[in-house]
């Protein structure tokens, strides 16, 4: 089983299956935080994003992200995934809190299953957290359980 990470991710071609033909690229990885797992894509950027929920991904590879077809695309419905198709709830990037309140330093890259969609780790700098670290995210910050350390 391959890892495969967020930011290694950003930019791949979304292709359909249907088609063979490339939808657009993807720019932002949606979290469901709750289930610590991907819950969907967006495809493109501004007023021309589209999401794609992570059921509807048949395959996460390194050179594409394939889906069923165009069908599966859809505009951003509420205030939620717009934020999400602007780009304003991505983990990578997003400051760090600790549950303590501690400035944690900005998540810099998350691992998951390209298979699943399911959050393995939390990459801040040369550190790692398990994905069991993830408390909440909003649009100021990611909430990390305090380190051990």
């Amino acid at each position: 089983r391959v890892s495969d990470r967020f930011a290694a991710a950003s930019g791949r071609k979304v292709v359909s299956r249907a088609s063979a033909e490339e939808l657009g690229k993807l720019a932002h990885v949606v979290v469901d935080v709750k289930q610590r797992q991907v819950a969907s894509l967006v495809v493109g950027k501004g007023r021309d994003a589209l999401l794609v929920a992570w059921e509807h991904v048949s395959g996460f590879g390194p050179d594409a992200v394939m889906i069923a077809d165009e069908s599966a695309l859809h505009a951003p419905r509420d205030d939620g995934e717009r934020a999400a198709a602007d780009g304003k709830v991505d983990l990578v990037g997003k400051r760090a809190l600790s549950d303590m309140g501690n400035d944690l330093g900005p998540v810099s890259d998350v691992v998951f299953d390209p298979e699943t969609g399911a959050l393995e780790a939390l990459e801040r700098g040369d550190r790692e957290e398990p994905a069991t670290s993830l408390l909440g995210a909003g649009s100021f910050a990611a909430i990390i359980r305090a380190p051990a350390d």
